[in-house]
């Protein structure tokens, strides 16, 4: 929804969003509102969430939805879920479309 109040019309799958944008090479490259893409284990993109913050320490923040909305720290390796102190989701690539 907050890209359409930007005029931008993405898909609703996000294996189709991650054709959009440009690849942002590095995390330390990451702003706010670029998407970060999750594949699975056979390399189907599965899932996408947005880039909120980037804290004081340099530790990136993401939103996504995951049976419901959370805020989520993203790294090199993927989705670092603080409740269940394991990764629920492997980072494939960071798209900017803005």
């Amino acid at each position: 929804m907050l890209f359409i109040f930007q005029g931008i019309y993405l898909d609703r799958d996000a294996s189709q969003q991650a054709e959009e944008g440009d690849i942002v090479e590095l995390l330390d490259l990451v702003e706010p509102g670029d998407l970060a893409f999750f594949d699975n284990d056979e390399g189907a993109i599965t899932h996408v969430g947005m880039v909120l913050t980037r804290s004081e320490e340099g530790d990136l923040r993401i939103a996504h939805a995951s049976g419901r909305v959370r805020i989520d720290k993203l790294d090199q390796q993927g989705i670092f879920d603080r409740e269940k102190k394991t990764y629920s989701h492997k980072l494939r690539m960071v798209k900017r479309v803005l």
